[in-house]
């Protein structure tokens, strides 16, 4: 329930005003903070953040989004984060990118981004530690307790970062594949972090993993999902969806279309619809689970042509990656080719006519490692706390 306000304007109530602000985009909101002690208190009201994500989220332009990736710099790998804006990349001479550290606190890398929170996760001798930070308001967590996994001769580990709904929290998930000994065969756990909570917790029910997934869980509707291969053998196993219920902390699998190989199938989140795309030597083929839960759901949104617009990324050592979905069904990706000048090119594909449109962007923009932990995001006023 809103909080009784004292009248801001003799002009305008108090309800005109939360509107309007509630439009605009995050970065000439911030200043606004010191109009007045109740536009301040109102920016962190949790009714109002809620309010401002909401309309971000639905807006179908480009000027809310941004791309974050970890990128290593120097002889001796320290990772950084670089940002820039999605608009920027597809409707711009000059790109301006960000170099920074996560939250500004060191060995930390990104590991997942939801609702404009990012979620940094840090190695140390005793296990991992989490931070959550939202760099658009610049407000950091407390860490986290300190993660641990079953000893081991080795150890492969991923994390996924969302939002439960049910209980208006945070949460990260982590699943680790351990190598107890050389004769035996490695175990799956999984666990689960709360923002403010006191310690891990075991997730009960996740299935034995032949091998780990190649990218972050991704998040939709109050779960994580990852395109994972189950058994712990090569001819018992199954490549599926694993969905992570964030709220009961549960999970399922879903069934991935017909004829999908876990090499290179990867998988995201467009227009609040789960999607799986595949490359080719000739096409990208993307598939949506029109709903949510549903094996028998998914149809085929677009079979993208790379000979038809002469695209071989094959032979020019390319990767193209979809970003986002608006409204009518554009798609804008990202294409990059590995060369000498390590080169990108946006591509606007129009799913109704198959016809694109290709802009090459300056060269030097932004760096290219780590081109699978690319993400994009919206930007918020979201509390990391």
């Amino acid at each position: 329930m809103r909080p009784e306000k004292k009248p801001w304007s003799s002009l305008l109530c108090n309800e005109i005003i939360e509107e309007i602000l509630s439009r605009l985009p995050v970065k000439p909101l911030i200043p606004f903070k010191c109009v007045c002690k109740g536009w301040n208190s109102l920016m962190s009201e949790p009714y109002f953040i809620k309010l401002h994500l909401s309309k971000s989220a639905g807006k179908d332009d480009l000027e809310h989004l941004q791309l974050i990736k970890n990128v290593c710099l120097g002889s001796i790998p320290e990772i950084h984060m670089e940002s820039c804006d999605v608009s920027s990349i597809f409707h711009s001479l000059q790109i301006q990118a960000f170099l920074f550290k996560f939250a500004n606190m060191p060995g930390y890398h990104l590991v997942g981004s939801c609702n404009g929170l990012h979620c940094g996760v840090s190695e140390i001798p005793e296990g991992y530690r989490v931070c959550f930070s939202n760099k658009a308001t610049r407000v950091i967590s407390r860490e986290s307790p300190t993660l641990s996994f079953s000893p081991g001769i080795g150890r492969r580990t991923l994390f996924g970062f969302g939002y439960d709904p049910s209980s208006d929290k945070y949460k990260v998930v982590a699943i680790a594949l351990t190598m107890l000994s050389l004769d035996v065969s490695e175990k799956t756990e999984m666990k689960v972090y709360g923002v403010g909570d006191s310690s891990w917790r075991n997730l009960k029910g996740f299935p034995v993993l032949w091998t780990l997934p190649k990218v972050g869980g991704v998040y939709l509707s109050g779960s994580l999902n990852w395109v994972v291969i189950m058994g712990k053998e090569t001819i018992h196993s199954e490549i599926v969806i694993i969905s992570v219920d964030l709220e009961k902390e549960t999970c399922r699998s879903l069934f991935l279309p017909n004829d999908f190989c876990f090499v290179d199938t990867n998988i995201g989140v467009f227009r609040d619809s789960l999607c799986v795309w595949q490359d080719s030597n000739t096409h990208l083929g993307l598939w949506q689970m029109r709903k949510f839960g549903e094996d028998k759901s998914w149809i085929q949104l677009i079979n993208f042509s790379y000979l038809h617009h002469n695209i071989r990324p094959y032979e020019e050592k390319s990767m193209i990656l979809p970003l986002c979905m608006s409204n009518n069904g554009d798609f804008f990706m990202l294409k990059f080719t590995r060369n000498v000048d390590d080169e990108y090119q946006t591509i606007l594909y129009n799913q109704r006519d198959g016809k694109s449109q290709v802009s090459v962007v300056p060269s030097g923009s932004f760096r290219t490692l780590f081109w699978r932990n690319l993400k994009i995001f919206t930007k918020s006023l979201v509390i990391p706390y």
